[in-house]
């Protein structure tokens, strides 16, 4: 069975700067095509189409359109988690204005993840697609590790294990209300913040 480490990083990594300007264009053609007609419309001939490039600058340095996606995908998600970063960074997050970092902390990965090109389609893909699925899940892992740590320092006492499965419940149910609200317009963006930062905050209540 082939090993799916080849998805997790590019073939080569750039370091001369034409090399990496090569290698942004890449990057950006393809974050072009699946915010313009989603990650089925991903192939290497598009992209290197679209970057006014040809074949074999694609193939040096990914393998395959799922290649491209994971390294794209670790971005969204490190801008994502960027976010937890600048929440675990303050202080009162456990505390009285817990429900508000909350819905700060879901409000602010909802705007990171608009503001990244093709970031829909690529939670998406992150989750549709097998081979990319450690991706997302490493990554809520790490999340959820990083804020058992920090609330480790507060409540030394608290028992490390379900303390870090209320993070990993909190950090899918943040994730789901976010694609929920990329996905449809159906419902109040605010509402749906409020409720799943009241969510989160019932998970984390002992």
């Amino acid at each position: 069975m082939k090993s799916s480490a080849v998805y997790t990083t590019p073939l080569v990594e750039p370091t001369q700067k034409r090399a990496k300007e090569t290698y942004r264009s890449l990057l950006r053609a393809a974050q072009e095509i699946i915010a313009e007609d989603g990650f089925e419309a991903l192939n290497s001939n598009a992209i290197v189409d679209r970057a006014g490039l040809t074949p074999p600058a694609f193939y040096r340095y990914f393998e395959n359109k799922h290649s491209i996606l994971a390294v794209l995908g670790r971005q969204l998600m490190d801008a994502q988690n960027a976010i937890v970063g600048e929440l675990l960074s303050r202080e009162g997050w456990t505390g009285e204005r817990a429900l508000e970092e909350t819905r700060s902390l879901v409000r602010g990965t909802l705007k990171v993840t608009e503001g990244f090109k093709g970031g829909y389609a690529l939670m998406v893909s992150l989750r549709a697609i097998p081979a990319l699925r450690e991706i997302r899940l490493s990554s809520h892992s790490h999340v959820a590790a990083q804020m058992t740590e920090r609330y480790l320092e507060i409540d030394r006492n608290a028992d490390r294990a379900e303390i870090y499965d209320r993070f990993r419940l909190a950090s899918e149910i943040g994730y789901a209300s976010v694609e929920m609200l990329l996905e449809t317009d159906e419902c109040d963006r605010e509402r749906i913040i409020g409720r799943t930062a009241e969510a989160i905050r019932a998970v984390l209540t002992p």
